[in-house]
Order: structure tokens, then C-alpha cells, then sequence
């Protein structure tokens, strides 16, 4: 939950206005239409190129406005083209998928266009993708209003501008008199003021990423741990043996035999993992009627989906 919780924080989208420049400083960047290393690319960009910055991204990311090659691909049954190259979408809902410049089919699908929704047509050859009934033409789009494009931080040097973040709170008189000295002191637009707020920026993205590593390596522990805890793992299923005058149910193993029997506790619902696998944990002994170990249950818990 708490990973889910920080995906939600830092992933939040803003629908783009155009924010502050930057120019790309790496030799290939990567344009990804999620801020996750393995995202879907649609295209890349080289150093020298020009960007605009957007809000919306997590740690580590920038959104950009999506740059002049970014296209998407709208099912073409979805829309009714018009004569000035522009289309509506005509479906309750469009699907849409990611386009990537050079690939040869669609990507991930994208957020689908409600009814009415204005589209722009590219001049890109439709695909068809199927055979039979099931075939399906794709169109070219220019990207909806709203989306917008991913790229590493690290990959971009903002343009110097006056900081726009406001305080968290009034400073005091002799603090507000230091950032008038401090500001009267340096020039609007100071290269190296830009600089210096960049790379705090780079390091608070820094420190929210190796955060982030510390939570996923402590889900996966986590998630050890639980798969370790069990005493036994197999498939459960009814049968004839009984211990002490009460039936028991058996554990079938991967090779299709017992490898223990489970005294079940009426307050646990055993019924209803039937034929499922299972983990086990309880109280374990060598049972010599049975000649097989007895598992007294206290917590029995469904490994996979009921059939």
C-alpha cells in the first residue's frame, strides 16, 4: 500500500499550459509515455534539442509538452474525418494507443477520447491490424490536449529565470531583509542561481528515489518472508483419513501424493479453497496412523484464483 501510495503522489499527471524551457544536454534521450525506465519510447531526442516543462512528473522525471514528432494512433471506426485534415470522435469511447516513431505497430493503449472530442489527423499511412471481421484501421493523431511526454530529469538543463517558488511561510522581518540584500545583489535571471536551484532539485530527486528503492527492496523482503512462513504449500482436497475420530484433509504435493494431512478448525472456511493450492501454518508432528506429518491449522490461505 504504501508503494501504491507514493505511485499515486508522484505520478499525478497535469494537463500541459506550456511551462519553463530547457535545452537536452544527454547525446539520445529517451521520450517515454510514463515516467518508468521501461516505459513505451516514442521517439528520442538529441542533444541541443529544446523542451518545455510541464507539472505533473515524480522523482528523477520531467513532463514535457509532447515534442513536434509525438503522434498517438485512434481506431479509425471511432472517428468521422472532416475536409480540413481535423476529425470527432463519433464512439462513446476511442481507444487510443501510444505512437512511437518507427515502430510498425501501435504501443500501450492510451486514455480513451470521449464522444465529440476534436482530433487532428497526421499525414501517416492508416494501419491494419487483424484479419477477417476482427481487422481494425488505425489513424494517425496529433496528441490530445492534455497528454504529455516523459523524460530523465539528469537529461535536461533548464533554462536561468528568476525562481517562481513561493515560501512556505512570511519569513521574518530580518530574514526578508536578507532576501532583499541576496536579490539586490544578484541579477534577475542569474545563471548561476538557475544552476544552483537545478541541482537542488536533482538532489531531492535523488533522495526521493533511493527512498523509493528502500520501499520496493522492503516489499520484497516482506514478501519473502511471507512465502517462507508457510510450513507446508500444496493443493488442498477432501479425504477418507481421520485423526482422532475427525476427518482431515489432505495436501497434495507436485507430484501428486500427500505430504501432510490438516486438522482444519471449524472457524475456518476450508470449503472453499477445494482444489486450490494453498499455504499452511500451524502446529506440525509426525502422525503414525496417518504416516505423515499432521499439520493442527492456523491459518490457511489461498495461493491462486478459484478455478
Amino acid at each position: 500500500m504504501v508503494a501504491l501510495r507514493l505511485a499515486a503522489l508522484w505520478l499525478g499527471m497535469i494537463a500541459p499550459a506550456g511551462g519553463p524551457g530547457g535545452e537536452v544536454i544527454s547525446d539520445a534521450l529517451e521520450v517515454l509515455v510514463e515516467p518508468d525506465d521501461s516505459g513505451y519510447a516514442s521517439s528520442e531526442l538529441r542533444r541541443g534539442d529544446r523542451v518545455r516543462v510541464v507539472p505533473g512528473a515524480g522523482a528523477g522525471w520531467l513532463a514535457i509538452v509532447p515534442p513536434s514528432d509525438a503522434f498517438d494512433w485512434v481506431d479509425a471506426s471511432s472517428i468521422r474525418a472532416g475536409s480540413d485534415g481535423g476529425a470527432e470522435v463519433v464512439a462513446d469511447r476511442a481507444p487510443v494507443r501510444s505512437g512511437g516513431v518507427g515502430a510498425k505497430i501501435p504501443g500501450p493503449p492510451r486514455p480513451p477520447l470521449p464522444r465529440g472530442t476534436a482530433v487532428r489527423l497526421l499525414d501517416r499511412p492508416a494501419l491494419m491490424l487483424g484479419e477477417g471481421p476482427k481487422a481494425r484501421s488505425w489513424r494517425a493523431i496529433a496528441p490530445p490536449t492534455g497528454e504529455v511526454r516523459y523524460v530523465r530529469a539528469d537529461g535536461v538543463r533548464p533554462d536561468p529565470g528568476p525562481s517562481t517558488t513561493p515560501s512556505r511561510t512570511d519569513p521574518s522581518p530580518r530574514v526578508a531583509d536578507a532576501q532583499v540584500r541576496t536579490a539586490q545583489r544578484r541579477p534577475p535571471g542569474d545563471p548561476d542561481d538557475a544552476a544552483r536551484r537545478f541541482e537542488e532539485a536533482l538532489e531531492r530527486s535523488r533522495r526521493l528515489d533511493a527512498e523509493a528503492a528502500r520501499i520496493k527492496q522492503k516489499l520484497a523482503e516482506a514478501r519473502t518472508f511471507t512465502d517462507r512462513a508457510y510450513d507446508a504449500k500444496g493443493l488442498l482436497q477432501a479425504s477418507s483419513r481421520e485423526h482422532d475420530g475427525q476427518r482431515v484433509h489432505a495436501l497434495i504435493g507436485p507430484e501428486g501424493r500427500p505430504i501432510a494431512y490438516l486438522a482444519i478448525p471449524p472457524g475456518i472456511p476450508a470449503g472453499r479453497f477445494l482444489a486450490r493450492k494453498v499455504g499452511v501454518r500451524g502446529d506440525v508432528h509426525f502422525d503414525e496412523a496417518l504416516g505423515n506429518r499432521l499439520i493442527t491449522v492456523r491459518d490457511l490461505d489461498p495461493l491462486e484464483k478459484a478455478r
